[in-house]
Formats: C-alpha cells, structure tokens, sequence
C-alpha cells in the first residue's frame, strides 16, 4: 500500500510542547546540528516547561558537539517517533550541568515542521474554512466541533475539552455527521484514533479514522481533499 508524507507547520506553543514530551516519554534519540556544520550529534530530551516556553537536551554526543556549544549558539534537531518527524531549530539559551553531566536549556521554537506518514494524503482547513462535526454519544448526548483536517482514510477534529472526557482511544460513534464545503454533508460510521487535550486552552483534538465507509463516499471525501488542497496552494503567498 502506498503512503503518503504529509508535512505542516506547528505554531501552536501547546502541541508543540506535546510533541517534545512524547519524545521525551519514549526516550527517542534526537538529532541535534551546530549553526552550519552539517555534523551530527545525538541527545536526548530531558524535561519539557511548557508554562516557561522551554525544554532542556542531554549532553551531545560525540563530546566534541559540546566543546562547540556557547549561549546563543544557533542549533537545529531532527526528532522521529512512530512514523512521526519533527524538525525545528532554536538557541542555547543556558549551559548547566547535572550530577557533573553538561545539560542545555533551549526556548521553544517559533515554529516548527511535523511530518507524518499517512495511508492517504490529509488536507488542512484554513482559519477561514468552518466545517462542523456532530459526534452522537449514547444517553442522547452530542458533542460539536469543527474539522481541522480531512482525509480519504479520516479527520482530526477541535472540540470543547470538557466534551472530550467522554471520548476515548478506539470508541465507537456511530452515525456522525460532517459538513462539507458545498453546502453539503456525510453521515458515517468514526474510531477515535487519538486524543490530545489542552485544558488551559480549552479544547481537545481528537483524531478519527472512517469505519466501513463505502466507496462512493470515499471517492466524494477524495474530492473534496484535492478541493482543499488547491484553494490552500492559492491562499499561500510568498
């Protein structure tokens, strides 16, 4: 089966924060580039502060990459996990040591690019482009959102972080219905693939993958993807 790369830009400080503690929780070896050197030196993320907008990286390794380090010295890491490549670059913002072992003090980054491989290429909305979801729970509950990605294969979708507590990893919901542009809109079958909260932000994004979706309909979620895909190409300026 083919794959597909798909790559954004994060600007959001709590998912960036989210990611760098997924890393961290795996223990994932991290890639870490001095300024213009192309040399390769490999660390280890050791805590993440996201209220202080920083993270701390293990020594460098080779030791050579740390006899290069100074305060204000320009780096670039290349972190990968489960399929997921995050790269960004930032700055030693301070030299400490740990237990006599060297440790750097790094802010977040402005940004930063996150590739995943997917089974079907995933189209992101615009801040411009509303289109809502209507997640039916049992007991007659309903929970409303909005898409922020779409897929042949799924969606991830915002919604109310008090809301997301009835969710959980592989549930079930049947029957949801998602607007989509046109004025029209589907109604299928969802498994919640995913959950990420940020509760100080108030909202959850909850990854969903379509469940025995029929083909006519694929093929008109396709459509509306490469829809997406062309109207951001022409929003993007340069």
């Amino acid at each position: 089966m083919s794959h597909y790369e798909s790559e954004q830009t994060i600007a959001f400080l709590p998912y960036m924060a989210s990611l760098l503690k997924r890393i961290q929780a795996a223990r994932a070896m991290v890639c870490v580039r001095i300024g213009k050197d192309m040399t390769a030196y490999n660390s280890i993320i050791l805590d993440v502060d996201p209220g202080n907008a920083q993270f701390s990286l293990d020594e460098l390794n080779p030791q050579r990459g740390h006899d290069k380090l100074r305060v204000g010295s320009e780096v670039h890491l290349d972190a990968r996990l489960k399929g997921i490549r995050v790269l960004f670059s930032t700055e030693i913002a301070a030299i400490d040591e740990s237990n006599g072992i060297p440790m750097y003090l790094l802010p977040l980054p402005e940004t930063m690019i996150y590739r995943q491989r997917r089974r079907h290429h995933r189209a992101q909305l615009d801040h411009d482009q509303h289109m809502a979801i209507s997640l039916p729970l049992p007991l007659k509950h309903q929970i409303q959102g909005e898409l922020v990605d779409i897929s042949a294969s799924g969606i991830c979708s915002r919604i109310r972080y008090a809301d997301s507590t009835r969710l959980e990893e592989e549930q079930a919901i049947h029957a949801a219905t998602i607007a989509l542009p046109g004025q029209n809109q589907i109604t299928c079958d969802l498994e919640v693939r995913s959950i990420r909260h940020f509760p100080d932000q108030g909202f959850s994004l909850v990854g969903s993958e379509f469940i025995g979706i029929p083909p006519a309909m694929q093929s008109h979620v396709s459509r509306v993807v490469a829809m997406l895909d062309r109207h951001q190409r022409r929003s993007v300026h340069f």
